[in-house]
This record gives C-alpha cells, structure tokens and sequence, in this order.
C-alpha cells in the first residue's frame, strides 16, 4: 500500500516586514536559534537568489519522534516566495508566500505536499491516520511562536516596509 499524500497549510502572522521574515527564513543554520527543539545546518549554498541551497533539518514532533528533512530551494523571489524540495522522511514541497499584513507585519503561508516515506511514520499513518494533521500544526505553532519572539528580540518594531530596527539611526 503506497503512503498516502499529505497537504497541510500554516498561516503565520509575523510582527515585521517581508523582508526582514525573509532575512530570516534565508538562513536555515540559523533556525535552530528561534524554532524550539529544531535542529539545523546548511549543507550547500546555492546561487545569489538562495536557488540550490540544501540545509538538513531535524524537526520535534509532540509524540517523541525526531523528523529528519533535507530541504532543496528550487526557486526563490526574496522576498515574496520560495518553493523548497523535502526529501528525507517525508518527500514533496513546501511553497511559502510573504505579504505585508497592513502597515504593520507578515503574513507568512506554508503549503506542504508531502507523502511519508519513513516506514515508522507510514504504520503511524496507517494506524492512526487522525495523527498527522494536529501533530504537524504544533510543530508549525512552536516555529511562528518562535520566530515571532525573535523578531521582536531582534528589535523589528512591526512598522511595515522601510521599517528600521528600534533603536537604530534614521
């Protein structure tokens, strides 16, 4: 029996402008930084756009298992969109689109298309295929929750395009 496909979408709602999100989300070595319990790295640095940047990336889950990723940028528009390859325990694409939101932020959405292909996840699946879904929103929760709070460390003060980091000269 072939593992079933996966869509999952997150919508997050971020204090700052695209650019500054995109500043962030750019640097996969430093998501661990901001996302509670992730780990990461860059593996390869792609070309000026970020296209053919690998990073490999092991995400918690809520029932103790550890998701082990290796994310592909295979198109970017910084900073508007990218589009990821996941292979790994799970094998598809992630689309993220930013927007401003008002004058004041970020709407951040993340469409995966994914199927598993770890034979733990797939009897997980098969048994309990009620699991995926919440356990992929905490996980996508713990990562706004977190990269919110670092923006806000970070001293981006939500005002919108062209804004400036509190504190710094105008």
């Amino acid at each position: 029996m072939a593992a079933r496909e996966h869509r999952f979408r997150s919508t997050w709602h971020l204090p700052a402008a695209p650019e500054a999100v995109w500043g962030v989300l750019a640097d996969p070595t430093g998501w661990s930084s901001w996302w509670p319990g992730l780990r990461s790295e860059t593996v390869h640095v792609g070309d000026p756009d970020g296209v053919g940047t690998r990073s490999h990336a092991v995400f918690p889950s809520p029932l103790g298992y550890r998701l082990n990723l290796g994310l592909e940028v295979l198109s970017a528009r910084a900073p508007h969109a990218v589009v990821l390859r996941a292979v790994g325990d799970l094998a598809g694409t992630a689309r993220s689109t930013l927007e401003p939101d008002g004058a004041r932020g970020t709407v951040l959405r993340i469409d995966w298309h994914v199927r598993l292909t770890s034979a733990a996840l797939t009897r997980m699946d098969r048994i309990a295929p009620w699991i995926a879904d919440p356990s992929h929103a905490v996980v996508m929760r713990a990562g706004e929750r977190g990269l919110r709070r670092h923006l806000l460390r970070s001293g981006w003060d939500g005002g919108g395009p062209g804004q400036v980091r509190r504190g710094a000269a105008n």
